[in-house]
C-alpha cells in the first residue's frame, strides 16, 4: 500500500457488483471523512470485497491523519462524525460492515454496519401543547387553513387551522411571534429527533417581545406588588433572562 493511501473494504460487495450509483454515494461521504476534498482522490477499486482506494496528498497527509484519529475519540469534529455516521448507514444499508484501512494496513476506524444494534421504532403519538413562532406563510384552499411558523432555525409546516382563525391571524403575517395551542403528532426517529408531522390549533396568543427587563420594570411599577415587597425575586428573575430579545 502506498504511503497516503487510505482505504474503504466493504464486505458485501466486489468490484463487479458494486453498482456505480452506490459507489459514488460511498466515495462522496468517505470524501467526507477524510476532509481536504482538493487534497484526497479516488485512486482505484481493489480486488479482496470491495477496497475502495484513496490517496491523500503529501502536504496534507500529517492533517488527515489526524482528523482520522480524532474521529474515533470522545469529542470528534462535527463534520467528520457526520460522515462516519453517512457511512455506517449506508453500509447497514447494504447490510454489510466496513474499516478504514491506513497507509501502514492496520484498522484506524471500524464500520459496524449490519452488526449495530437494531434502532427502536417508535409509533407516532398525539399531544396537546403548544408551538411558538413567526407566521411567515398563510394560505389554503380547501376548508381549513394552512399556516408556516419559523421559530429561529426550525420551520414548523403542516399546521392546520380553521378560516375564522386564519382570518384572526393574517394581520401577523412576519410580525410578532405568536403561541399556537392545539394537538399535535409527533414522530421520534432513531436518533432521538422529533418531528412535527401534523397540528391542528384551536386557539393561539400573541407574545411580548419586549425585554424581560422592561416587562419586570412596568410590574414593579405596578403599587403594591409583590416584586417591591422583595428585591432578590425582581433580580432572580433578571437573571434567569436568556437576551434582551426574549418573549413571553
Amino acid at each position: 500500500m502506498a504511503t497516503n493511501e487510505y482505504t474503504l473494504r466493504i464486505d458485501s460487495f466486489t468490484p463487479a457488483t458494486l453498482p456505480m450509483a452506490r459507489l459514488a454515494e460511498y466515495i462522496a461521504a468517505f470524501a467526507d471523512l477524510l476532509g481536504s476534498r482538493e487534497n484526497t482522490h479516488f485512486v482505484r477499486l481493489d480486488e479482496g470485497s470491495a477496497l475502495m482506494v484513496s490517496r491523500v496528498d503529501r502536504q496534507e497527509a500529517p492533517r488527515v491523519g489526524q482528523r482520522l484519529a480524532a474521529a474515533v475519540g470522545a469529542n470528534p469534529p462535527p463534520d467528520a462524525e457526520k460522515a462516519f455516521n453517512v457511512l455506517d448507514d449506508l453500509l447497514a444499508e447494504d447490510n454489510a460492515i466496513g474499516e478504514l484501512i491506513a497507509p501502514d494496513g492496520t484498522v484506524i476506524i471500524p464500520f459496524p454496519g449490519r452488526t449495530r444494534p437494531k434502532a427502536l421504532a417508535f409509533p407516532t403519538f398525539r399531544q396537546e401543547g403548544a408551538i411558538d413562532g413567526q407566521i411567515v406563510r398563510i394560505g389554503g384552499a380547501d376548508k381549513t387553513a394552512h399556516i408556516i411558523l419559523q421559530d429561529g432555525p426550525i420551520t414548523y409546516s403542516n399546521i392546520e387551522l380553521s378560516r375564522e382563525l386564519a382570518r384572526e391571524l393574517r394581520g401577523q403575517l412576519y410580525e410578532a411571534k405568536v403561541r399556537l395551542f392545539g394537538s399535535g403528532r409527533w414522530q421520534r426517529d432513531p436518533h432521538g429527533v422529533w418531528t412535527l408531522l401534523k397540528f391542528t390549533v384551536g386557539r393561539f396568543e400573541i407574545l411580548d417581545d419586549a425585554p424581560l427587563s422592561e416587562v419586570l420594570s412596568d410590574i414593579r411599577a405596578v403599587p403594591e406588588n409583590a416584586l417591591m415587597e422583595d428585591a432578590a425575586i425582581y433580580s432572580e428573575l433578571l437573571a434567569l433572562r436568556l437576551d434582551e430579545d426574549e418573549v413571553h
